[in-house]
């Protein structure tokens, strides 16, 4: 995160116990008048009781008992000026306070199109801020009033509304009806399912393109099991539900800039992983499964050397939930802490010959500053050899900042790279790691293969762009396809399922239902188009016109293929995001 200055942070910290400084004014206004008016009479020679003065004392912030003859003193001088303004500027407050309320809720009553996030913690704060900057409408649920991320928020006009993001009323305020979507992203898995589920209700009767709601789960494992039920909500009244894991995310977009394989000739991979937390057993999940599908896991097998604490439990747990990890990869653990000198020694980092035989080390710790000092002592073993070293923070900022002035600085840390995991996965484009945005870049990514093979090219077939250029209409058009591949596999006595095994073999159709199957896809397909206003004629995107919106009998067989290869392909497109197909029934055609 960027350096805050120092006059921005006595604001906030200002605006954070605004009301505890006014209550303390108060406190100490009364005090002084209490004892100014007690030393008057006192120096008057007229006695009075606690409660007369308390009165009296109330009376000056009402501008109705400051004016007394003879000596005052400082006490009571100061507590006169004083305790109108205190009144003065306590009201203010009060009414800016819930004039700032009101005006939140009537900005949001006439929003639409806009996203809806639940949480605004270090992950809900910087996606809000990064769709903002994009140009979205943002509007946020935070129940802490004493949030450090509100202030920012407003600066950047980010609506935010206070309250329970679970509380259906107030996300009926924040218009989730309308939304483009809506994120869940409060630091309690129980919390975001429990966003879900209202939010679900609230847009049964939702028409029209479907509400992606994206929830986050912190469990991995817990993740993996939900992700069978987004393929159940496809179509249920308009709602998509999608999952996502910070963790799961940042591990593929560190291994694809940081990637574990060896490119040197003739010498296996071997990598080492420090800190076997949820970053780290996802590393190790995503390199052993990419060693695993480049059919290469036999002639030449990844070594995966994980240092934790608890190491030993940890990888046998790992071998258990993922069947095929010991064929990928030769998993070994060393259970030790970062701060004994077994680790300082370095001796997992040499071959049986005691030479360095690592290509690259991924420091995964939970603490930033823990993390870092573990870098820096592998780096000093290892800094002769050019072995780079890549080190999980929360951000790219901070020690990171010091450390990449120092690079520029100075070539001596060029191989140490740090990975700022909230910046890297709170994104808008966190989406791509969700099911159906990976089922469907993938189904559209197959499209344009198969009709690169035919000769087409985007200039004579613009739907042969790649998926960042498509234009969203036809991401969309993607995403209902496999929408409705629960749909179909039902029709025929199939189900998916998510699977941790990666040997499964493919599931064959038969001819009979892939022909059904290609059927079924047409005529979703055309009920999708006219539902966007297409109507039959030669093709023509801009006036809404396409030749194939004909019966399933009357399509050229050359179209008919088509949609049975989208058939055909189907468990090997469900595969890449770890589904499998199964039969609980015979067929019935």
């Amino acid at each position: 995160m960027n350096s805050i200055k120092p006059t921005t942070r006595i604001r906030r910290w200002l605006g954070r116990y605004k009301w505890l400084l006014i209550g303390l004014m108060w406190v100490l206004v009364i005090s002084l008048g209490y004892v100014g008016f007690a030393k008057y009479f006192n120096s008057i020679g007229d006695t009075h009781s606690f409660g007369d003065i308390l009165y009296r004392t109330l009376q000056l912030f009402a501008l109705e008992s400051g004016a007394v003859s003879g000596p005052i003193g400082w006490e009571l001088q100061a507590a006169r000026f004083l305790a109108p303004v205190m009144a003065v500027y306590t009201a203010i407050q009060a009414v800016a306070s819930i004039f700032w309320a009101q005006t939140q809720l009537f900005r949001v009553r006439f929003i639409r199109n806009h996203v809806v996030i639940c949480g605004l913690g270090r992950k809900g704060y910087l996606l809000s801020q990064a769709l903002r900057n994009r140009g979205e409408r943002v509007v946020v649920i935070e129940q802490d009033t004493g949030n450090d991320f509100l202030e920012q928020c407003r600066e950047n006009s980010i609506t935010v509304l206070i309250g329970d993001a679970a509380d259906p009323a107030l996300l009926r305020q924040a218009r989730v009806d309308r939304a483009k979507y809506v994120i869940c992203i409060c630091g309690s898995d129980g919390t975001n399912a429990e966003i879900a589920v209202n939010v679900h209700k609230l847009v049964s009767g939702r028409k029209g393109k479907a509400l992606p709601c994206l929830v986050h789960m912190y469990d991995l494992q817990l993740y993996n099991l939900l992700r069978e039920r987004e393929m159940t909500m496809g179509e249920i009244d308009a709602f998509r539900l999608e999952f996502f894991n910070v963790f799961e995310s940042g591990a593929r977009v560190l291994l694809q800039e940081h990637p574990p394989f060896n490119d040197t000739p003739g010498q296996r991979s071997h990598i080492v992983i420090v800190g076997l937390g949820r970053l780290g057993e996802s590393i190790v999940i995503n390199a052993a499964r990419a060693k695993w599908e480049s059919h290469a896991a036999d002639s030449d097998q990844l070594r995966i050397t994980v240092i934790d604490k608890q190491a030993n439990t940890k990888t046998e747990s790992l071998c258990i939930r993922y069947p095929q990890l010991e064929k990928a990869c030769e998993l070994v653990p060393k259970q030790m802490d970062v701060k004994e000198p077994d680790f300082e020694r370095g001796d997992f980092l040499l071959n049986d010959q005691g030479y360095p035989d690592v290509n690259m080390v991924y420091v995964c710790l939970d603490d930033d500053s823990n993390a870092l000092s573990t870098a820096l002592i592998l780096h000093q073993q290892l800094k002769a050899l050019g072995i780079p070293i890549v080190v999980r923070m929360l951000y790219e900022a901070g020690l990171a900042t010091l450390l990449r002035k120092r690079n520029i600085d100075h070539d001596s840390f060029v191989n140490l790279h740090v990975f700022g995991l909230l910046e890297r996965t709170c994104t808008p484009e966190l989406i791509s790691g969700c099911t159906y945005e990976i089922l469907a870049r993938a189904t559209h990514e197959k499209y344009v293969a198969s009709e690169r093979e035919k000769g087409s090219t985007p200039e004579t077939n613009p739907s042969m762009l790649p998926w960042e250029d498509l234009p969203e209409v036809l991401r969309e058009s993607n995403r209902n396809q496999v929408e409705h591949i629960r749909v179909k596999l039902e029709a025929i006595g199939c189900d998916i399922a998510v699977t941790n095994a990666w040997d499964v073999q493919p599931f064959q159709f038969s001819e009979e239902e892939v022909d059904f199957l290609a059927r079924m896809e047409h005529e979703r397909w055309i009920d999708e188009r006219q539902r966007a206003g297409f109507t039959y004629k030669t093709t023509d995107n801009q006036n809404k016109t396409h030749p194939d919106l004909v019966p399933w009998e009357q399509l050229p067989e050359e179209e008919k293929e088509k949609d049975r290869d989208v058939i055909r392909q189907l468990s090997e497109l469900l595969s890449q995001a770890r589904f499998q197909i199964y039969r609980f029934r015979e067929k019935r055609i």
